[in-house]
């Protein structure tokens, strides 16, 4: 059974057409601009069997799930539908970390024009069998029109294949004009073999995780009564068909191989990076496929908030590190889009909030933190961090806090001038931060974090750390983060700087509070987090008023506006550490509930 590594970069339309512009290309030559960019891209060699821009066999797709079974399980199960007849694919992929799939095609049938769809599936492999199932009657829940444009293949300089596929589909809605074409860079290189993945992820595997193992062992167990297409010719259509896998060609010639996981993560990452550098591309979580089939995966009109964190399973600080990263990704990707195309107040908050709670698991989880992250996300972290920090702090400013100051005076009208400067000033903060976003810049810290945490999934635990239980690690640091919020109970006393750090100290506190919620008592998740989130709340107002005061030095203003204005600012800083100083008064120490480990 042939596997390959895969991760998607997005070429969002409103990125591409700017980036056109900006390159004196007309919006018409696209597709071609594209394609052209790749071909000057040293290495990149255009497969000899690959399909010429301007000719591209248009596939249609029709994707069929059932309550939803198929789908969280990690299977795509849809017909093509070419003028060469019809076909049924079911396709399996695992997720090595976000945006990075480990995927193979477990059944690729031809179909009579009139037959049933799960007729093509009576001698699936037991693993399909068994979700198919549970999946019950099969109801379409998405059409596309698939286009695969060209393909090419680059060998990196460690000898690693990796083929690349640019890819436009279009997804058909009955009664609406269709979508825009979703356009797709699909990378791929082939995954190490059960057998040869097992030294690999032996030298890795953490001490406690045995559980792990012998579900690998049964997963490999599977694989094996799983057949392989006999085809070579069949499997390349129903990679193409699907937009997934590259199967075809690394089954049908002798290429160079991956031998471990390290090696295939570094190549597929380096090639995307070089595409990233290139071209308006950056990676993505969903691909074109779930996101018009998957009913869970975020919509770009609605942002997304952060979520409950799964800790099933997780009973190591190592596995629940990946459980958060994971979740914080989810959170971060899905307000990314949005941002980068129209940048709206909530959508910047909630990628804000993605990243304050990505610092937190960075405090949270020190000893993981390695020379990767240090010299490639970071920089590029606190880069984008403080572009949208001052995005958002102008959003407060305008929506909020200056309307409270001007309500406050006597004359509002007089206010109109600043009102209006400060909108100007929160439109060319979230032009910088739309610039950012559609960057390469941006596409090197996106893609150097995934990167991280898919190395994360090979690394075990930091020998420093192993044989530490869950509880007694999270335990640990709930109290140092406690310990350093009510370091200071008079914070009538102390100045902004200071207040703020406390601030800083209870968000913190909450978030690690909240990524462990399944662990803490009942109390700290109903009284503690309740107590932290006002106290948080209280003293961000203090603080909205330290940044009022400079936005209104910065604009300039009249020498009576910033007069009333520093009175006004000051009597709600004594009012905000008064209230703050009472709750902190009230928190009471959170503690880990009690349990096994």
């Amino acid at each position: 059974m042939v596997r390959v590594l895969e991760i998607v970069l997005n070429l969002p339309e409103p990125t591409v057409l700017a980036w056109l512009e900006q390159h004196g290309q007309a919006p018409e030559r696209i597709d071609a601009a594209l394609t052209e960019t790749v071909d000057a891209l040293a290495g990149f060699e255009r497969l000899a069997d690959a399909a010429p821009a301007d000719g591209a066999a248009p596939r249609t797709l029709y994707g069929f799930d059932g309550d939803c079974a198929l789908a969280d399980a990690g299977w795509r199960v849809v017909t093509e539908v070419t003028e060469n007849g019809r076909r049924a694919i079911a396709t399996h992929r695992e997720w090595h970390a976000p945006g990075v799939a480990i995927c193979h095609v477990v059944c690729d049938v031809a179909l009579e024009r009139d037959a049933a769809l799960v007729d093509a599936f009576n001698d699936a492999p037991r693993e399909l069998a068994r979700v198919l199932g549970r999946a019950g009657e099969l109801a379409t829940v998405a059409t596309l029109r698939h286009e695969r444009r060209i393909q090419w293949r680059r060998e990196t300089a460690q000898g690693v294949t990796v083929d690349i596929a640019f890819d436009v589909v279009h997804c058909v809605r009955a009664q609406t004009d269709p979508a825009l074409a979703l356009r797709e860079l699909r990378v791929t290189t082939r995954w190490p073999d059960n057998e040869d993945d097992e030294p690999a992820q032996a030298a890795h595997m953490d001490a406690d995780a045995s559980r792990d193992a012998d579900a690998a062992a049964a997963a490999a167990t599977d694989a094996a009564d799983e057949p392989t297409p006999a085809d070579p010719a069949n499997a390349a259509r129903a990679a193409t068909s699907v937009a997934e896998f590259e199967t075809a060609c690394e089954a049908a010639s002798p290429v160079q191989v991956a031998q471990t996981p390290e090696a295939a993560l570094t190549a597929l990452f380096s090639v995307a990076n070089e595409l990233a550098a290139a071209s308006p591309a950056f990676p993505v979580l969903a691909d074109a496929f779930d996101r018009e089939c998957r009913i869970d995966v975020p919509r770009d009109d609605a942002p997304a908030r952060a979520r409950a964190i799964d800790l099933d399973g997780a009973r190591t600080p190592h596995r629940a590190l990946l459980a958060i990263e994971c979740n914080i990704a989810n959170q971060w990707f899905g307000n990314e889009a949005a941002v980068r195309d129209a940048p709206d107040v909530e959508f910047i908050h909630q990628m804000r909030v993605a990243q304050r709670r990505l610092k937190t698991a960075t405090k949270m989880f020190p000893a993981w933190i390695d020379g990767m992250w240090t010299t490639r996300v970071e920089p590029r972290f606190k880069w984008l961090s403080d572009l949208l920090g001052d995005a958002r702090d102008w959003d407060v400013f305008t929506d909020s806090t200056l309307p409270e100051l001007t309500q406050a005076d006597v004359d509002a009208a007089a206010w109109d001038a600043t009102r209006e400067a400060a909108e100007r000033r929160r439109v060319d903060a979230r032009a910088r931060v739309q610039e950012a976003m559609r960057s390469p810049a941006y596409a090197e810290l996106a893609l150097a974090w995934l990167e991280w945490i898919s190395d994360l999934s090979l690394r075990g635990t930091p020998e420093k750390e192993r044989g530490r239980s869950l509880r007694k690690y999270v335990s640990k640091r709930i109290e140092k983060h406690y310990k350093r919020v009510t370091h200071e109970t008079k914070l009538t006393a102390l100045d902004a700087a200071s207040r703020h750090k406390v601030r800083i100290h209870a968000k913190r506190l909450r978030y690690t509070i909240e990524f462990f919620e399944p662990i803490v008592s009942h109390k700290t998740r109903r009284d503690v987090s309740k107590t932290l989130s006002r106290m948080q709340s209280v003293l961000g107002d203090g603080n909205d008023a330290v940044v009022a005061l400079h936005f209104l030095e910065e604009l300039d203003v009249p020498p009576y506006q910033l007069g009333f204005a520093r009175g006004w600012c000051e009597a709600l800083k004594r009012h905000t550490a008064k209230e703050g100083e009472r709750l902190l008064m009230d928190l009471s120490r959170p503690k880990v509930a009690s349990g096994g480990g």
